[in-house]
């Protein structure tokens, strides 16, 4: 199991401690930027589209991605877990063009947003954040959610669509994370 040699592999920027396996493949990379403590696992995809921002502290795990060609920003201390789909963009299916990367541009009716994952936030396995969606600070999408809308901080939720059924208790996480970093 080797690592990409980050110095070599032309991100924006890119902070300490960095592993991401060599089976990641990765799009754009000089539209990423990650910063420290970050593991990547083997057979994630991540787009750069328009910019992914990735903080400190943040694991993405195996068969997970991040695409569609907008904006993506994972905060400090996220996780997304083995096969979540992080979106950024898609074609529309609204009618106003046709779908697919094969159809000329002009034809195509693309919507390419910002998707943000908040510091402390979880994705659970083969959970989906549709584009322009919201994970609030410390809110957790249970496994096999759908995130049509923004989730408020600091809850758990399920179902499709997701909806939030309980509060997640932000104490411990919040000492635990001071002691890793002086700014919060």
């Amino acid at each position: 199991m080797g690592l990409i040699d980050i110095s070599a592999a032309g991100f924006a920027a890119a902070g300490d401690d960095i592993r991401i396996f060599d089976l990641t493949r990765i799009t754009a990379p000089e539209r990423i930027s990650l910063g420290s403590h970050v593991v990547i696992d083997d057979f994630v995809f991540l787009q750069g589209g328009q910019g992914l921002a990735i903080g400190d502290y943040v694991h993405i795990a195996s068969f997970a991605s991040i695409s569609g060609g907008g904006i993506g920003v994972v905060e400090a201390f996220a996780g997304i877990a083995s096969g979540a789909r992080v979106f950024t963009g898609s074609d529309l299916a609204d009618g106003s063009g046709l779908i697919g990367p094969g159809v000329p541009p002009e034809l195509r009716a693309i919507e390419r947003v910002r998707t943000e994952i908040g510091m402390h936030a979880f994705i659970c396995a083969n959970a989906v954040v549709l584009a322009g969606v919201t994970i609030g600070t410390g809110a957790v999408l249970g496994a096999g959610a759908v995130a049509t809308g923004d989730l408020e901080p600091w809850t758990i939720n399920v179902g499709c669509p997701a909806r939030a059924v309980k509060s997640r208790p932000s104490e411990t996480i919040l000492e635990y994370a001071r002691g890793l970093r002086v700014e919060d």
